[in-house]
């Protein structure tokens, strides 16, 4: 559907306005767009109904508003602005303060570089505050404008926007899987190496992701537990359900990690057996050469003395000598299995 134009920011840059999009629900059932310029003035909890507010967190106007007209608790204010957080769910008061984290799917970005997503929830608001689009919130956002999602309160729209969270993060670990695969078939069949950097690299995103994948299980845990006051038993169960999904990811994003580590460890075996080879393709070289080295030295010394120096046949007679001792040498390497 068309976006409005109070619906604004659908892929803004940090500097960009500090509302984005929100929401009224009437305790009808009616919903309606929330005007920006209507609201600003005000504070942030509706006197009837309740709201779901989106913002763009490094806005200067975001922060000037969430202390001077929301009218909301300086801790939660605090928490919602934090720069650096990990997924965590705490209960505070009348509500619960939840730091998520979802795939970036914006242009020129890694998808391992996952977006926070900090939402402050009550009985009568929704507050979610992001640094960069995220792509599960707006399609949250676009089945609440096309009604999808029936009978709406505080609670189905964090499992709704928890639930879309997971769904854009099963494709990535899915394919780091497939890359996986792709590693091992080469380690198998083909005759070339590994390539080192693409390794690293893939190893790196999984242990990005991970550092992540792991907080928001147990944010899931904690939410259903301290969100009780906002969740039905359906949405504590379906919760259940996407909490259990982050488990079974953080459980493959273990297996995977573990598949990289050994393909590491062939990787380094792989290596030390081609120093290995070149070390001793040297060390029959050398001494292939050595005893040689050694003859032709002694002869060629410019001292008097040196045995037939003055004989025509003395220069061929240390090249056949020469030869032979190669040939024994050789024969000698062979017979041992050097060569």
């Amino acid at each position: 559907m068309p976006v409005s134009p109070i619906e604004r920011n659908d892929h803004s840059e940090p500097n960009a306005e500090a509302f984005i999009f929100g929401f009224e629900f009437k305790p009808d059932g009616m919903i309606d767009r929330i005007d920006w310029s209507k609201i600003k003035p005000t504070a942030a909890c509706p006197t009837s109904g309740w709201r779901w507010l989106h913002f763009n967190r490094l806005a200067a106007e975001t922060r000037e508003w969430l202390e001077s007209s929301s009218d909301l608790d300086e801790t939660v204010i605090s928490a919602l602005l934090a720069t650096e957080t990990r997924p965590r769910c705490a209960a505070y008061e009348d509500g619960v303060l939840l730091n998520l984290r979802g795939i970036n799917h914006n242009p020129g970005a890694e998808p391992e570089d996952m977006i926070s997503v900090r939402i402050w929830a009550t009985r009568n608001l929704v507050i979610s505050m992001r640094s960069y689009p995220v792509r599960a919130v707006h399609e949250v956002r676009e089945e609440v404008s096309s009604g999808q999602l029936d009978a709406l309160s505080p609670g189905s729209l964090l499992v709704a926007i928890a639930d879309k969270l997971v769904d854009k993060i099963e494709p990535v670990v899915e394919q780091l899987k497939d890359e996986a695969d792709e590693f091992e078939e080469q380690l198998l069949t083909s005759k070339r190496h590994l390539p080192a950097i693409p390794l690293a690299e893939f190893r790196s995103t999984i242990l990005v992701l991970r550092r992540y994948i792991l907080p928001q299980r147990d944010a899931m845990v904690q939410l259903q537990r301290e969100g009780r006051p906002l969740l039905e038993e359906d949405q504590g169960l379906h919760l259940r359900e996407t909490a259990d999904r982050i488990t079974r990811i953080a459980e493959e994003l273990d297996s995977i990690r573990d598949r990289a580590a050994v393909l590491q460890d062939q990787l380094s075996g792989q290596r030390q057996e081609q120093l290995n080879r070149r070390l001793l393709a040297l060390s029959i070289i050398s001494a292939f050469f050595l005893p040689m080295t050694f003859l032709t030295g002694l002869l060629g010394m410019n001292l008097a003395g040196i045995p037939y120096n003055q004989e025509p046949w003395s220069f061929g007679a240390v090249v056949g000598l020469t030869a032979v001792l190669g040939i024994g040498l050789l024969g000698l390497l062979k017979w041992h299995r050097w060569i």
